[in-house]
């Protein structure tokens, strides 16, 4: 545990598809390769993941399977830090592939920026296979429209920041800070970037820091997704409402403006006039937002994009509502 400059932890479940290319990606890291101490932290995958992993332990002993009988990621990355005594800490998602200076730019920044809690970079978002949903939903996650504006998800300049995904961070900043939350299954990031910046800590997001992140397969699977994130931003609303921003919150409030305003047109005829506006003008947001993105990728796509962006959002206000209800 003591003879490794960083420890990488990889929560994984079911990650038989995309867990080798996230390891050769490690592998191939300009950061030396033997000082780093790559955890996967499984949550009892069914598929082959373990067996891959089991491969690669054989070939690199750094290389190892944790089990994690939790499941949820919050949970890895406590069971990560734990497990070793490494003086920075990088959490990586299998479900993703990293440029060969990710790490190197991760170690050079915490160590050069002063009072930093967390580093990252952006995502190159990509489809899982060529058929029309799975480039859609790539393509949905880089719209404003479509998944906000977070600055990973759309690229942006080196700045501070309020969150970035699959942070690093100094192992003294996370003893300050103390463990992930373990209630958290979803949006657990956002409440720990959220501690972070409450202790005094910078985030800083850097473009030079890439991973190629794959979007889900299906619509099917895209707007599940939405809905779950729904749930725990609602959950957010009440155990850290600080870790929650506006964007967050708009898919939640056009939903409870669609629910509102339905019912009271049955009380007077203005509501419904409002009702019709609202709609309105949404839906010519969302033409003009499926025509700028059709211009930059294609006019094959205008039909599932026109659908999909009011099914993902729905999605996410049903799921803020849920999870703001049940918590």
């Amino acid at each position: 545990m003591s003879n490794f400059d960083i420890a990488v932890i990889i929560p994984t479940l079911n990650e038989e598809v995309f867990i080798s290319q996230c390891l050769d990606s490690i592998i191939k890291q300009t950061y030396p390769f033997q000082q780093m101490d790559i955890m996967v932290i499984d949550g009892g995958s069914c598929d082959k993941t373990k067996e891959i992993v089991a491969y690669y332990h054989r070939k690199y002993k750094n290389i190892r399977l944790i089990s994690n009988p939790k499941k949820i990621q919050s949970a890895a990355f406590n069971l990560g830090v734990k497990h070793s005594s490494a003086p920075y800490i990088v959490r990586l998602d299998a479900h993703a592939e990293y440029n060969n200076i990710y790490i190197e730019t991760c170690i050079e920044l915490l160590k050069s920026i002063p009072n930093i809690g967390n580093v990252g970079g952006v995502w190159d978002i990509r489809p899982q296979n060529r058929t029309l949903q799975a480039e859609a939903n790539a393509i949905l996650n880089k719209e404003k429209f479509g998944i906000g504006g977070a600055s990973y998800r759309i690229g942006s300049t080196a700045r501070f920041v309020d969150t970035v995904p699959f942070g690093a961070y100094p192992r003294v900043v996370i003893q300050d800070i103390g463990n992930m939350r373990e209630d958290l299954a979803r949006g657990e990031d956002n409440e720990y970037n959220s501690r972070i910046k409450g202790k005094g800590y910078k985030i800083f997001l850097d473009p030079r820091i890439r991973a190629n992140y794959y979007a889900r397969s299906s619509v099917k699977n895209s707007i599940k997704q939405m809905f779950s994130n729904g749930i725990s931003i609602g959950k957010l609303l009440h155990i850290a409402p600080r870790s929650v921003s506006l964007r967050h919150l708009i898919p939640m409030i056009f939903v409870s403006s669609l629910i509102l305003f339905s019912i009271l047109s049955f009380i007077r005829p203005i509501f419904y006039t409002i009702l019709c506006l609202i709609l309105t003008t949404y839906l010519i947001s969302d033409f003009i937002a499926t025509m700028f993105s059709c211009i930059k990728n294609g006019f094959k796509y205008f039909i599932i994009l026109f659908l999909l962006f009011p099914c993902i959002h729905i999605a996410y206000g049903c799921g803020t509502i849920i999870g703001l209800i049940k918590n």
